[in-house]
């Protein structure tokens, strides 16, 4: 694959974007020498993302996906798993872009070569094209970095990307700078996961016959066969008495307060438990302060406490156990939705036969929350006194939640195939076989 745009002004706009990163570094590091000292895996993030990548990789020439987080991880497991069953003796490595996909990362594909994604500084990204020697370059949704572009196409590695999206405003970004980097062409293939997202990116410069609609790969998540989570699981944690299981998963700021307070006010005659999972676990100081402000009592998954009371909040400090709370719970709340962030993947809860409540913003999820919505297996609350009377109504009517649940799992059975037309447009173009 060759750029359309003249080799001097590839060039220029090159040089002035190493210049525009090694300067933003500069100015990153002293608030990142500070962020280290609270989050010690951040030494691991800056030798992994400016050194050279840790093996061991396999000789033959693997799949690179890169999943620069915790989200587009979770995407790509169903992606790996069809590889593997499709075609076993050809290799997968993966990268990613932070500390918590990481970590999510190796747990979740042991089996697999997981290294961080190089800086994007020409001479570390060729590096790890020749320690790697990937034969296909999968970037998952939009994770475009200029550099690692241009010198895997010089490498003749095909690059693409699946499960591609891209909002308004992302949109607008880069049209505005496109005359600069990335080159838009350079790419093999992308499947983008809905057909509003054709047009952006055949405006930014990728010919329109390299533009597919696959659908969204995480939808496929739900349909794994896999369990993490033994029959003890609940034992494990401290949940296995009788009582109902609140699970407020992937807080943000703003929310863990609201979500307690609802609890606190909904439960009545009824004692339930309250799983409270931050989505970023360096929140976890301020969660236990709020809580202690609220007169709540709270101890930490890490703990390892068998016989959790009630009235005990549990803290979750610990990663990739989600999934596990979410088949657990009794009714889910699933954050990031009651502040401005745009809402998580509501399908996951959703799969799990789990009664769903959300706040209003969800422009990242709107078209699954839709959906549910539509099936009555989703519940939109605004604030702390509706979160109150949609808690307190689920827990005083085992039918209505039965009755969501099953909701659920008949809606998201009507969301998949994204990795199978992923697959599909791979092979049709030559990139696997």
């Amino acid at each position: 694959m060759t750029t359309a745009r003249l080799s001097p002004r590839v060039a220029l706009s090159h040089l002035v974007y190493q210049l525009l990163l090694g300067l933003a570094c500069f100015l990153a590091f002293l608030p990142w020498c500070v962020r280290s000292l609270r989050d010690r895996r951040q030494w691991e993030l800056f030798s992994g993302r400016f050194g050279r990548p840790s093996g061991p990789f396999p000789q033959d020439r693997p799949i690179w996906i890169h999943a620069v987080s915790v989200g587009e991880v979770k995407a790509a497991r169903p992606l790996v798993r069809a590889l593997e069953e499709r075609y076993p003796d050809l290799p997968v490595v993966i990268s990613t872009g932070t500390a918590t996909g990481q970590e999510i990362a190796k747990k979740t594909f042991p089996e697999h070569g997981v290294f961080y994604a190089p800086m994007d500084f020409g001479w570390i990204v060729w590096r790890t094209l020749n320690v790697i020697k990937p034969r296909l370059l999968i970037l998952l949704e939009l994770e475009i970095w200029p550099t690692l572009m241009r010198l895997t196409d010089r490498a003749g590695v095909p690059q693409v990307i699946l499960n591609a999206r891209m909002t308004q405003l992302s949109f607008e970004s880069y049209r505005r700078w496109r005359w600069w980097v990335p080159e838009y062409d350079r790419l093999d293939l992308v499947a983008v996961q809905d057909a509003q997202y054709v047009e952006r990116f055949t405006s930014l410069g990728v010919p329109a016959e390299r533009v597919k609609v696959t659908g969204n790969l995480k939808h496929d998540i739900c349909h794994l066969k896999e369990n993490n989570f033994g029959d003890d699981w609940a034992d494990e944690v401290g949940l296995g008495d009788s009582a109902p299981i609140f699970v407020a998963g992937s807080t943000h700021q703003g929310e863990d307060e609201i979500v307690a307070e609802a609890w606190r006010d909904a439960q009545g005659d009824h004692p339930c438990h309250l799983v409270l999972v931050p989505r970023h676990l360096e929140r976890l100081k301020e969660i236990e302060q709020a809580l202690d402000r609220l007169g709540l009592p709270w101890s930490r998954r890490s703990e390892r406490v068998t016989d959790r009371s009630p009235e005990v909040v549990l803290l979750v400090d610990t990663m990739g156990e989600l999934e596990g709370f979410f088949r657990l719970a009794s009714v889910v709340f699933l954050g990031g939705s009651l502040v401005p962030v745009g809402g998580h993947n509501v399908l996951e809860p959703a799969a799990a036969g789990k009664p769903l409540l959300v706040g209003p913003y969800l422009e990242t999820c709107q078209r699954e929350a839709d959906h549910l919505l539509a099936h009555r297996a989703l519940e939109v609350v605004t604030d702390q006194k509706s979160l109150t009377t949609a808690l307190k109504r689920l827990y005083e009517d085992e039918t209505a939640r039965k009755a969501m649940g099953d909701a659920g799992l008949l809606a998201v059975a009507e969301l998949t195939g994204g990795v199978e037309a992923s697959l599909a447009i791979l092979e049709e173009h030559g990139l696997i076989q």
